[in-house]
């Protein structure tokens, strides 16, 4: 399987370099990033897990989605205790970038690069599992995500988001005894297809427009000056390491644990897979834009997503063919 991730990434990276092409050539600019992204979480997203959950009903693929949310919770709790012990800086200035960097290596990117993989590699089947983890992952976010950055929960953001109000709907319909009629469905799954390419033209988009902001200190005060930068390159390479190496094992370790205990479970091996891929990929764009929103610094939480999503091109293949001895 392995080779096929490795396919399915080169195929991404494609189309994430033409979006890096045309955004240089046209001068985009976070304007129009966020009209996509908007456009991407708002509307082609939802479409997608509604068209996932257009299936007659399924007693077994029902037991399988509760079982995605439980190893999901699991492995989001692990990796909340690993971030919290891992990420405990000593002045003030390191105190606020260990709040990005906890949510950085909690929080992947299972939506935007997940959907399009795992529909590439493991294709409709996949998808329908990885939307129980994007429910655990909003849960999460919305709960310990906004604590960590913001201070307070917030519950109405959680249960407004346009994702979770997808799956809901999605679950009704899919429990109901009946389907979406063409004349609905086929819109919807037209606009659902429209998933992978936006996702990778809207990354190749970031890689383009993206600027490391410049330190607000006067010019004579080179030493401070110079010391922020480092401090970055550290950060990221510890970051990136935790987020794309060590977590290998850890999620391993964990969905081959649920793998043993629900041996006889119906599709085992392909909800493992699912999990298992979405805790490998690289932080989640929702990174970037708690720290816009709460006023921390988006240069750096920019240099995460960047720096996760081009190493992940090799180590994700690399962890999947680690889980084939298992598996």
């Amino acid at each position: 399987m392995w080779i096929l991730v490795a396919k399915q990434l080169v195929i991404m990276l494609i189309i994430a370099l033409l979006g890096f092409s045309v955004s240089k050539a046209f001068k985009f600019e976070k304007r129009e990033q966020q009209c996509i992204s908007k456009l991407l979480l708002y509307f082609i997203n939802p479409c997608l897990i509604i068209t996932q959950f257009n299936l007659e009903f399924d007693a077994n693929k029902l037991k399988s989605l509760g079982l995605v949310l439980l190893i999901s919770s699991v492995l989001h709790i692990f990796m909340i205790i690993i971030a919290l012990i891992a990420f405990r800086g000593k002045t003030e200035e390191e105190k606020s970038l260990d709040k990005l960097d906890r949510i950085a290596l909690v929080f992947t990117n299972c939506a935007f690069i997940g959907i399009p993989l795992i529909n590439g590699v493991l294709g409709q089947e996949g998808v329908f599992y990885l939307l129980g983890y994007v429910v655990i992952f909003n849960i999460f976010l919305w709960t310990f995500g906004y604590i960590m950055v913001g201070g307070k929960m917030q519950i109405k953001k959680l249960i407004t988001n346009p994702n979770i109000i997808a799956v809901t709907i999605g679950i009704i319909l899919f429990i109901l005894p009946v389907t979406l009629p063409d004349v609905i469905a086929k819109p919807l799954g037209h606009i659902g297809a429209m998933n992978t390419a936006t996702a990778m033209l809207l990354l190749g988009m970031l890689f383009a427009t993206f600027k490391l902001k410049q330190q607000e200190h006067d010019t004579d005060s080179s030493e401070i000056a110079q010391a922020k930068p480092v401090n970055y390159v550290w950060r990221v390479a510890k970051l990136t390491i935790f987020r794309l190496v060590i977590m290998i094992p850890v999620s391993l370790f964990t969905v081959y644990a649920f793998y043993r205990l629900f041996s006889g479970f119906p599709n085992i091996r392909t909800i493992c897979y699912v999990i298992y891929i979405c805790s490998l990929t690289p932080v989640a764009m929702s990174v970037s834009s708690f720290a816009v929103l709460f006023n921390k610094d988006e240069s750096y939480s920019g240099l995460l997503v960047m720096s996760t999503s081009a190493i992940c091109i090799a180590t994700l293949p690399l962890g999947i063919a680690i889980a084939e001895k298992l598996f």
